[in-house]
């Protein structure tokens, strides 16, 4: 039994440099129909070995001869999954890569976005929105920002009203909450202020 000497983490340089070299090699030649359904079971699959209790370990190769690896790649997904998908699975296999699926599953993701000029991003409303509503969200969206936003919804009661909408790293903070946040703040200033007077 093969027993790893490093866990490689999707943090490790490498690893990142690897999964985008194959995520890029994956997305080539595909039209955008054809890489969403890739990236729909690419998805699914990192789905399964995140909630899975020993999925990532099985599948990854942390257990097992090479041998062994690949008579379970091909009895676990032969005729499950695409070719293309098939395909990468065999390539990593072959190149002791299991480890960096991960990795590639995250870049084939995001090299997808980009080339379709689409935009993860989180609303977060005081109370849940209706279809109607999302809609003219993301309508909105899309003609300010000039992309294809993929919104994703959370609801936190404890931002009285507005929205907060996270894009990558930028906040854009609109709640009632975090307006009396600001309020409270010009109060304690302007209390300072008046006291050091």
């Amino acid at each position: 039994m093969e027993i790893p000497t490093r866990h490689e983490t999707v943090l490790d340089p490498t690893v990142l440099r690897l999964g985008d070299l194959y995520a890029q090699a994956l997305l080539e030649g595909l039209s955008v129909e054809q890489a969403d359904a890739v990236a729909a079971e690419l998805d699914a699959l990192g789905d399964v070995m995140d909630s899975v209790p020993g999925a990532s370990d099985l599948l990854l190769g942390f257990m097992g001869r090479s041998e062994d690896r690949t008579r379970r790649l091909e009895r676990v997904f032969k005729g499950r999954v695409s070719e293309r998908v098939e395909a990468l699975l065999g390539v990593l296999e072959r190149h002791g890569r299991l480890t960096v699926l991960p990795s590639v599953i995250r870049s084939f993701r995001r090299r997808l976005n980009e080339k379709c000029g689409r935009v993860a991003m989180t609303l977060t409303t005081a109370t849940p929105l209706d279809a109607a509503e999302l809609a003219s969200i993301r309508a909105s969206l899309a003609a300010s920002l000039g992309v294809e936003p993929m919104l994703t919804t959370r609801v936190d009661e404890s931002l009285v009203g507005g929205a907060v909408l996270r894009v990558g790293d930028r906040v854009f903070d609109s709640s009632v909450r975090n307006q009396l946040d600001q309020l409270r703040r010009k109060i304690v200033a302007g209390e300072n202020k008046a006291s050091s007077q």
